[in-house]
C-alpha cells in the first residue's frame, strides 16, 4: 500500500477523535484498518493512549475551582445585565423614532412660523430643523462610544 493511504488513515483516525468524520470516511477507514495491520495497530495504540490519559486524575485546588465558578457566575451576570441594557436601548430608540416621526410636522410648522415672525431666512430655520434631528443622535453615539472605551476588557475583571 502507498504511504499516502497510511497518512490519510492516520489523519482520519485523529480527526475521528477530535471533530468527527463523515460516514463515507468512517467506512473507508474501517475497511482500510481491516486490510492494513499497521494502521489497525496504530488505531488500537491511539485508543489505549487516549484511555490512559483519560484515566489520569489531576487533583484540583478547591480554591481554584471556587474562583473559576465565581468568575463564570460573574461573567454570566454581566452578560445578562448587558443584554438588559441593550434591550432598553433598543426600546428607547424605537420610542424616539416614533415620537420623532409624530413631532416632525409640528416642529417644521413651529420653525417656519418663528422664522416668518422674526424674519429669519428660510435656509437658517431649515438647518435648525436638521440640527434638531442630527445633534441628539450624534450626542448619543458619542456617549455610547465613550462608555464602551471606558469599559474594562474581559481580562481586567476584579479578583473574586
Amino acid at each position: 500500500m502507498s504511504e499516502d493511504l497510511h497518512k490519510h488513515a492516520r489523519r482520519l483516525l485523529a480527526a475521528a477523535r477530535v471533530e468527527g468524520i463523515s460516514d463515507a470516511e468512517q467506512a473507508w477507514l474501517e475497511t482500510h484498518m481491516q486490510e492494513c495491520a499497521q494502521c489497525g495497530e496504530h488505531a488500537s495504540s491511539l485508543a489505549r493512549t487516549i484511555g490512559s490519559v483519560r484515566s489520569l486524575a489531576a487533583p484540583l485546588d478547591p480554591a481554584l475551582v471556587e474562583a473559576t465558578r465565581r468568575r463564570v457566575h460573574f461573567r454570566a451576570r454581566e452578560l445578562r445585565e448587558q443584554e438588559a441594557r441593550m434591550h432598553a436601548l433598543w426600546m428607547a430608540c424605537g420610542l424616539s423614532w416614533v415620537l420623532g416621526v409624530v413631532s416632525a410636522p409640528l416642529l417644521w410648522w413651529a420653525l417656519e412660523w418663528i422664522g416668518e415672525r422674526i424674519a429669519v431666512p428660510k435656509p437658517i430655520w431649515v438647518i435648525s430643523f436638521m440640527f434638531w434631528w442630527i445633534v441628539p443622535a450624534v450626542v448619543a453615539a458619542a456617549v455610547l462610544t465613550w462608555r464602551r472605551s471606558r469599559a474594562p476588557s474581559v481580562n481586567e475583571h476584579p479578583r473574586l
